[in-house]
């Protein structure tokens, strides 16, 4: 036994090294491509936003007041990954040599001995530039009220699309909304004590009387959405998966869009995008279409509340609200399909589902809620 354990463990083998100390990729049969490294930049810096805005305000009589504002913003060497290890869209404008690399791409990267080499470094940059414009009903006559109305652009570069030319990601952001207006009045129903109407109290006053009006509206505009294809007869060295845009963009998408009579099933829709605004880019070659360049359906968001106090005892009251959201009952529709493809041609610009889940903004349904407090 003691022999035994003066042995040690089993000697497990150790891969060979190469001349220059470093150790050859074992893979299954020599598979590079998977073979995937980070590589932090030694020079990487902070990043840091930036912010600034400016405004007038001006009183309007007692209880009015309008406002007008500038906003900007903008981070600054954002930290982002990118694949330098990728083929360049330039290497060749060879049909031939197009092809064979097309067929064998981990031959022809930078680094042929690696899949990915995710580049950590300071390649981000976004800007935002809002202006907006506030009225504003101090309290008077059991009525207040405020009003927003901003227009804005945010803008970032993405990274993916190319790394030797990240110009071609640059759009609007995600999340942009380029219109965007809210207001929310309260008021004060003139029924009960204290007010106009049923002020001598009584069973009236404790039925119809105390109650407050909120009203909620939000009108925006889409967010941005980026049409991609697939199904492409052509073959492409690398992942370009963005078509072209024959027909000018304002003419993607169809005007005054409705999504007609019958949204189930899906190919019953009128279909969001113009099928013929789009063509499949030659072989080899990359879409001329950009990132972001449409916008989804807008979105208009009506809630009412009705809520009112009761005096239960000296230092306790009830509160009774009953809210409802979607007034109008109108589908906040998602982004449509976006995924241009000639073999199947039904899906395309049609719309699978809406905003949010069942209390969030955007949801399809009309829907009730019934809220009792206690306070003490």
């Amino acid at each position: 036994m003691e022999g035994l354990l003066s042995q040690g463990p089993p000697a497990i083998p150790y891969p060979p090294q190469n001349a220059d100390g470093s150790v050859p990729f074992f893979g299954s049969a020599g598979n590079y491509s998977s073979r995937t490294v980070s590589y932090l930049d030694p020079n990487l810096r902070t990043p840091y936003v930036m912010n600034w805005s400016g405004g007038i305000q001006y009183q309007l009589g007692q209880t009015w007041v309008v406002e007008a504002k500038y906003s900007g913003a903008a981070g600054v060497q954002l930290i982002n990954i990118a694949n330098i290890n990728q083929i360049r869209f330039d290497i060749s404008k060879d049909p031939v040599v197009l092809d064979q690399i097309s067929r064998a791409t981990q031959n022809y990267k930078p680094y042929t001995q690696f899949g990915n080499i995710n580049f950590e470094s300071n390649l981000g940059h976004n800007t935002y530039h809002a202006g907006t414009f506030r009225v504003e009903k101090r309290f008077s006559r059991g009525m207040t009220m405020t009003a927003f109305y901003t227009y804005s652009k945010a803008l970032d570069g993405a990274v993916g699309y190319d790394f030797y030319n990240r110009a071609l990601d640059k759009g609007r952001e995600n999340t942009d909304v380029t219109h965007r207006y809210v207001s929310v009045l309260t008021y004060e129903l003139p029924f009960g004590r204290g007010r106009r109407f049923l002020a001598g109290g009584g069973w009236r006053d404790k039925i119809a009387g105390g109650w407050d009006l909120t009203w909620s509206e939000t009108l925006q505009s889409g967010p941005p959405m980026t049409v991609t294809m697939s199904g492409s007869p052509y073959r492409y060295h690398l992942s370009s998966n963005r078509p072209n845009m024959v027909l000018p963009n304002d003419q993607g998408v169809v005007d005054n869009w409705e999504i007609g009579p019958n949204r189930f099933p899906f190919a019953a829709q009128n279909r969001y995008f113009n099928f013929d605004a789009f063509q499949y880019p030659a072989a080899f070659t990359l879409g001329t279409l950009g990132r972001n360049t449409f916008e989804a359906p807008g979105m208009r968001w009506t809630q009412l509340s009705m809520a009112k106090e009761f005096k239960v005892r000296e230092r306790m009251t009830f509160t009774l609200r009953w809210d409802v959201n979607n007034v109008t009952k109108e589908p906040q529709f998602a982004a449509p399909n976006s995924a241009f493809n000639l073999n199947n041609t039904t899906s395309f610009g049609t719309f699978s589902g809406t905003r949010g889940s069942f209390s969030d903004v955007g949801t399809a349904r009309l829907h009730h809620i019934i809220v009792g407090r206690f306070q003490f």
